[in-house]
């Protein structure tokens, strides 16, 4: 059989999903070119790519062909292909090596730098992540995924731009976005004649998501009378499996597989009058749905703490702590202020209890953060190191629902000499035992520039104070908002130093610390973080005010 006979064989093979028969056909070949390899490896992905040593023998192959041939497409394919499966497999040994050699032979290919930037990720490290964005979009790049991983993560980092630079960048983005030139939609004059069509457009409305217990709440007091609820998900599973949201909603459908136009022209075809986009730049978005107008109302809420630069996108609801007058201008959307806090808990399935200080048993004052990794910027890291080298008796707990690899997040920990004083907690078996996990935490430190809000939720309930820092815009003043509707403002930072100081003096005084957390106890439940209903109210009041004004 010639060369080309047994290529075409292979790949007739492969598409009709018969990997066992390609694998034994090419280790069967006594001299495997690097298409042969990249194939192989292919194979081994799809056959059963949660299997570890069918990756790992991927990863082999790869690599192989890589080295037979670093300099055509063929090598182009399998470096890449190397780089996401080593980045998958948590094997950093060769990629950094590999990385300088294809970026000398391939230059700035946008695939490439794609699983370049990928690998960043994954180690937690935003800094040379945002550079390699960088560099795709000044390549112009029109690639959403790519677009939406840029503005997401420079909204974790210190240094990064101001506002006003966030806003002009999200403006280019849209800018990107293709546009189908679809009839405009108006607004139904008579619809305070009838119920209001209201969609939620999400990717995570089927998963365990965080952002589900600040929707069911709502969900479930919205009123029934004068609001049908339609569930827009971006989910590749055929049903609904949450029963505890899809319940609450009187229609639901998913567009995963559907391409852009065809998801514009179903979600029209549905007549929705109001939709919220609770993605935003975060996960599995569909932006240019938005830009394209699929409801006469749309709305930027929840998922993503800051502006979307859509000019379709109506409006962003926050409240009055987050967005001061004069810095709207800054946000492509109409500012829209609850009247207390911008979103509310439905509560945790944990009973809360009252309890005295860790430190009190343990002899060790114990700090905790359980965010997200990449919100631990450097900025945030500087005040730690301050804290940490303050005194010996002091430690942090460090646990993040992003369970990536922290390699160089340790690496810099070593550098500040402050990686004993440091312990990384592994994922939690049940939710429950994540929540008790606070119960470890004397005093919970926030990060900046990018807030926590779950977890900020979370470690109130189990009556563990939080230390803010109030920050510029919408994302960092989470923190803020959160504490100043429970009434905890001496939780509330100015300024790193003033993070820094606080932490030390509340550290070294255990009555004062003990009376925040009665405070935090009996406030809570009186509060507006956790009053769904009082929540709804200024929920439904807002969205008629931005009915009314699109009436006009």
């Amino acid at each position: 059989m010639s060369d080309i006979d047994k290529l075409h064989q292979l790949k007739k093979l492969f598409f009709n999903k018969q990997y066992d028969k390609v694998i034994i056909e090419i280790e069967n070949t006594k001299d495997k070119n690097s298409l042969y390899l990249n194939i192989l490896g292919a194979a081994r992905l799809k056959r059963n790519n949660l299997e570890k040593h069918d990756r790992e023998n991927a990863l082999l192959n790869f690599e192989e062909a890589y080295l037979k041939d670093n300099k055509t497409e063929n090598g182009l394919n399998a470096i890449i292909n190397y780089i996401n499966v080593a980045t998958d497999l948590n094997n950093f040994d060769k990629i950094f090596e590999y990385i300088k050699s294809a970026k000398s032979n391939f230059g700035e290919n946008e695939r490439l730098l794609e699983a370049i930037q990928r690998f960043y990720q994954f180690q937690h490290n935003t800094t040379e992540r945002k550079k390699v964005l960088e560099l795709i979009i000044k390549n112009k790049s029109k690639s959403v995924k790519i677009w939406s991983s840029y503005l997401y993560n420079n909204n974790f980092l210190s240094n990064s731009k101001t506002q006003e630079d966030h806003y002009n960048l999200a403006k280019k983005f849209s800018d990107v976005l293709p546009s189908f030139k679809l009839p405009y939609l108006k607004i139904d004059k008579n619809i305070k004649e009838r119920k209001i069509n209201i969609g939620f457009l999400s990717a995570d409305l089927n998963k365990n998501h965080s952002v589900n217990f600040f929707l069911k709440g709502l969900l479930k007091n919205l009123d029934k009378e004068k609001f049908k609820l339609i569930a827009i998900g971006n989910w590749k599973e055929v049903n609904f499996t949450n029963l505890e949201l899809r319940e609450n909603f009187d229609e639901w459908f998913s567009i995963n597989n559907l391409e852009d136009l065809d998801a514009i022209n179903l979600i029209r075809s549905k007549k929705i009058d109001i939709i919220f986009d609770i993605m935003g730049m975060t996960g599995e978005n569909r932006p240019t749905l938005f830009k394209n107008r699929i409801a006469p109302i749309q709305i930027n809420w929840l998922g993503y703490c800051n502006t979307s630069g859509l000019k379709n996108m109506d409006f962003i609801f926050a409240d009055p702590h987050l967005i001061q007058d004069d810095e709207e201008k800054y946000y492509s959307e109409k500012v829209k202020k609850l009247s207390y806090i911008w979103n509310s808990h439905s509560g945790l399935p944990i009973e809360r209890k009252l309890m005295d200080l860790p430190v009190k048993n343990t002899g060790k004052f114990t700090f905790g953060s359980f965010n997200n990794f990449n919100k631990i910027s450097n900025e945030t890291l500087n005040c730690w190191e301050k804290i940490l080298k303050s005194s010996k008796r002091f430690r942090i707990y460090l646990k993040s629902s992003v369970e990536y690899y922290p390699n160089h997040l340790l690496s810099k920990f070593k550098e500040r000499g402050i990686e004993k004083q440091i312990t990384i907690l592994k994922k939690s078996k049940t939710f429950i035992d994540h929540l008790k996990m606070y119960d470890q935490i004397d005093l919970a430190l926030d990060t900046f520039p990018y807030n926590g809000v779950t977890t900020t939720f979370e470690a109130l309930w189990q009556t563990v104070p939080v230390l803010t820092l109030r920050g510029d815009n919408f994302l960092s003043r989470n923190g803020f908002s959160i504490l100043k509707n429970l009434g905890i403002e001496e939780l509330i930072s100015k300024s790193p130093d003033d993070y820094v100081l606080k932490a030390i003096n509340l550290s070294n005084n255990f009555n004062d610390l003990q009376k925040i957390k009665k405070k935090i106890y009996e406030n809570l439940l009186n509060s507006k973080l956790f009053d769904v209903k009082s929540f709804t109210q200024s929920f439904e009041n807002t969205l008629l005010e931005c009915l009314d004004e699109k009436l006009q």
